[in-house]
């Protein structure tokens, strides 16, 4: 792996984890003027599925690909992406939609521990003495940031923020083992659409889809938390480890946080502040760090 990708892979995980901590917010702007859970994802998923087909149409033609397409069936990996993929959107979305995007985040937070330890256990990674370091200095922001947010959980919000984490870890887990193929995007996109579709056939009566709110925030939620975090993540997930992956990405909760209070206060005290500035402090550190090895 050369030093460029690895530090491409990292600034690209970065910006992924900032593109989520805005997509909370804009899901949660689409859940006050009405719209369900089901509403983005039947929309999210109907334009992925599009641009990443017209993608693969328009970079691959006239290439005669020669892996076979029976390589992206055979791949367990492929299946669990797609799956995890419409998984991790169905439980963040329903969590910020009977809560704010800040405390939905709290639950979704626990990807982070997961990945790592999928990154050491499974695929027998190295732990760098400074990854331990910024690790336990996002703990402790977390906690200083969260500590006056508490009062405001509510357990269906953190349940399905907890689901999403794990359903989150495991995609992104996956992403560094799918098969490399040209239409691997389009398969894994094809298992997450067909699998929405399904979902959303129980909630049919009560979708909203023939509105313009639902095809407004169904097209910006479709580029922020498919199009262009799937493109990042899946650069990321091949060119960096699982434990530089798992603390870059966590830029999703002090950006939730700063939009929430942004939009829907209240101002935060000190220690929230002080919480929200070790994690920014730890995740740029790593990044730079990580900008001066190899992953």
């Amino acid at each position: 792996m050369s030093r460029l990708n690895s530090t491409i892979g990292a600034w690209a995980a970065l910006i992924a984890g900032t593109v989520f901590g805005i997509n909370s917010n804009v899901v949660k702007v689409a859940n006050n003027t009405g719209l369900k859970t089901m509403d983005l994802l039947i929309y999210q998923f109907g334009f992925a599925i599009i641009y990443f087909i017209g993608r693969f149409l328009i970079v691959n033609k006239g290439i005669n690909t020669k892996i076979s397409y029976m390589a992206l069936v055979k791949n367990p990996y492929n299946w669990i992406a797609g799956v995890t993929t419409v998984l991790t959107g169905l439980l963040y979305y329903s969590s910020i939609q009977v809560t704010d995007p800040s405390i939905a985040s709290l639950g979704l937070f626990q990807y982070p521990w997961l990945l790592f330890l999928m990154g050491v256990l499974i695929n027998k990674e190295q732990v760098k003495s400074k990854q331990i370091l910024a690790i336990i200095l996002l703990w402790m922001g977390t906690l200083l940031l969260i500590g006056g947010t508490l009062n405001h959980i509510t357990l269906p919000g953190l349940l399905f923020g907890f689901g999403a984490g794990i359903s989150f870890a495991t995609n992104l887990f996956s992403l560094q083992k799918i098969t490399d193929h040209p239409f691997i995007k389009v398969f894994i996109f094809l298992i997450a659409t067909t699998i929405a579709l399904v979902f959303c056939f129980g909630y049919f009566e009560e979708l909203n889809l023939f509105t313009g709110e639902a095809l407004k925030f169904g097209f910006i939620t479709a580029i922020l938390g498919q199009i262009a975090s799937f493109e990042l993540l899946s650069y990321a997930a091949k060119n960096v480890s699982s434990v530089t992956m798992a603390t870059l990405t966590t830029t999703e909760l002090p950006v939730a946080m700063l939009l929430t209070w942004f939009i829907w206060g209240p101002f935060p005290n000190f220690v929230r502040i002080s919480g929200l500035a070790i994690m920014v402090i730890s995740i740029l550190w790593l990044t730079f760090e990580q900008s001066r090895t190899v992953s």
